[in-house]
């Protein structure tokens, strides 16, 4: 039923989209709300206002029109190549794994949010206000602190308080707010948002893709995306942070998966509103590479969600002595790789397997075909060998049976992107009792095997009700596999070194949302250790880079080369330097 309306209500909107969307004729549209062609004209078809009016298109929009717009529109840009490039920065895919990023990689992002959802979440909370709907302006508000810290989380300083105000001609050319004073308003934001969805209101916002207008479900995510802002920003006053932190765990927070604030992408074919990742590998189309380091490392520790993440393509051993194949070969052209080929990787294959490998075990490392971290073999035609992500989350197969390459569109589909989760809330928890300047207390190792736990609860289960052959694990498998990480957070001799373990395993955890460990290594940062490539955060035990790498490790994302050549108000950030240490965000402090 979910998904059936989740496809429904899209469908709808596609459909609707006309009738609320303006052109924009400006370059800083994305900026404005009202039409820059009334705006120019000013009042001089003031007389004709009702002869203009097109009764099936209307200029504004409901809200049960915009809430399930915005948070696809929101989810769809979050989920894509941001998202991939968060992977890439901490080494889970090849999206700039290399550092590579330059001032125009991100231009779309940013425009596809400034002229989408931010613009959109906007219209919903003038909109509600007007109406004087609190859950529904509620709901706006919460979005919008997600939306907007997100964006200072990715880029630091950014437009706020003079975009979307078509009146204001400055607005054409909007200056950008400090990060901090952003970051502390989408705070306030959570607080305003939180006494509305406490007031009593009849309306229910009945087109909510991900709460069906639940207010309970609302206040907890409120709530939980609060503590996430604290936690992210908790360097810039830990006292203070301490405090909160301590009080809003002691609240309603999203404590289970049926509370997890995720979106559920169609299964549609027409129009394609599945997930980014299933667009790709699931239509005919290729997928990046994915991380040898984290495919390896999930099989050698027997991570019971390995065949939920993953689906390999191919079982065919390459030739090193046919030059066309030996091209294809991972690091064939890159010295210095851990893993490269993995099957033809003797200490790896001994590792995994023994000495003597069988032939079952030979077929299933031939379709382990990722990369290294930054290896720069190029990309040859091996579109149909490499690994895919698979049923979790982009809606694909489990890696069940013998692998093969995808027919377009006959993968379930119905993704999620998980933006915030009750597994979320324990790591959080985790880590604000073993930084020694917050120390609220508890068990820690409780939580980690209750983090471990939930998150392959959440996989599984999510793989089981979508389908893609997927199989359960058995219960002997999930408890090795906890006791081998609990084991290694016993043997961590310090606060820093259990810390270093947790997020190891965040670092596995986070597949399908790289924002959170990307945040999660830039604030866990040792002012005293460094390597040749910039990176000091945890965890420390990432492989580094297998070739020179053009930049270093990047502090945030670099401001679109549009953006600091058209508007006059971006002078001041044409010089910062996303990977110089100097222009870190004023959370990442030292």
């Amino acid at each position: 039923m979910a998904a059936a309306r989740t496809g429904d209500a899209i469908k709808l909107f596609f459909k609707s989209k006309k009738k609320y969307r303006m052109k924009f004729f400006h370059k800083f549209s994305k900026y404005i709300i009202l039409p820059v062609f009334a705006l120019a004209m000013g009042g001089c078809f003031t007389d004709f206002e009702g002869v203009n009016v097109d009764p099936n298109n209307p200029a504004d929009a409901s809200v049960d029109l915009l809430i399930p717009q915005i948070q696809y529109t929101l989810a769809n840009t979050m989920a894509g190549g941001a998202n991939n490039a968060a992977h890439g920065f901490v080494g889970l895919i090849t999206s700039f794994d290399n550092f590579g990023v330059a001032n125009t990689s991100f231009s779309g992002f940013w425009d596809n949010m400034y002229a989408g959802p931010l613009k959109d979440i906007e219209g919903l909370i003038t909109k509600a206000e007007a109406d004087n709907l609190p859950h529904h302006l509620a709901i706006g508000q919460l979005l919008k602190a997600y939306a907007f810290s997100s964006m200072v989380n990715l880029f630091g300083d950014v437009p706020y308080s003079e975009a979307f105000k078509g009146e204001d001609i400055t607005s054409r050319a909007p200056t950008f707010d400090a990060d901090e004073v952003v970051f502390n308003d989408c705070i306030a934001l959570i607080d305003q948002a939180i006494a509305n969805l406490n007031l009593t209101s009849g309306a229910k916002a009945t087109t909510d893709l991900i709460y069906s207008g639940n207010i309970d479900k609302w206040k907890a995510f409120a709530n939980t995306l609060k503590l996430k802002l604290v936690i992210e920003s908790w360097k810039a006053d830990p006292s203070k942070a301490k405090a909160e932190i301590s009080n809003l765990l002691s609240g309603a927070l999203i404590t289970a998966a049926s509370g997890d604030f995720e979106f559920k992408f169609s299964k549609t074919i027409n129009p394609d509103n599945r997930h980014p990742w299933y667009q790709g590998p699931y239509t005919g189309d290729e997928f990046t590479y994915i991380s040898h380091q984290l495919m390896v490392e999930m099989l050698e520790d027997g991570d019971p969600r390995w065949p939920f993440y993953f689906k390999r393509q191919n079982k065919k051993v390459l030739d090193i002595t046919n030059p066309t194949e030996a091209g294809t070969i991972p690091c064939w052209t890159t010295p210095g790789c851990n893993y490269g080929y993995v099957v033809l990787n003797t200490e790896i294959m001994e590792d995994l397997y023994g000495p003597n490998p069988t032939q079952d075990q030979i077929d299933f490392a031939a379709g382990i075909f990722g990369r290294d971290r930054a290896d720069a073999s190029g990309v040859p035609n091996d579109g149909t060998l490499r690994t895919i992500p698979g049923v979790y989350p982009a809606g694909g197969f489990h890696d069940s049976g013998a692998p093969a390459t995808p027919s377009p569109n006959t993968a379930p589909g119905g993704g999620i992107f998980p933006i915030l989760s009750h597994v979320n809330v324990l790591y959080y928890q985790i880590e604000a009792i073993l930084e020694d300047q917050l120390a609220i207390g508890g068990d820690a190792r409780a939580l980690f095997e209750q983090a471990i736990r939930s998150h392959i609860a959440k996989v599984v289960g999510f793989g089981l009700a979508t389908g893609g052959g997927s199989v359960a694990p058995d219960a002997a498998t999930t408890d090795a596999y906890v006791a081998l990480w609990l084991e290694r957070f016993d043997n961590a001799p310090s606060n820093r070194a259990k810390l270093n373990v947790v997020m190891k395993q965040l670092w596995f955890s986070s597949w399908g949302n790289g924002y959170e460990i990307y945040n999660a290594m830039r604030r866990t940062h040792d002012p005293n250790a460094s390597n040749n490539y910039g990176y000091n955060g945890l965890p420390s035990t990432l492989q580094n880079p297998v070739s020179p790498t053009p930049r270093k490790w990047p502090h945030r994302f670099p401001y679109p080369s549009t953006e600091l050549t058209l508007n006059p108000s971006a002078a001041p950030w044409k010089d910062v330097i996303w990977d110089d240490p100097s222009s870190r965000l004023f959370w990442d402090t030292e």
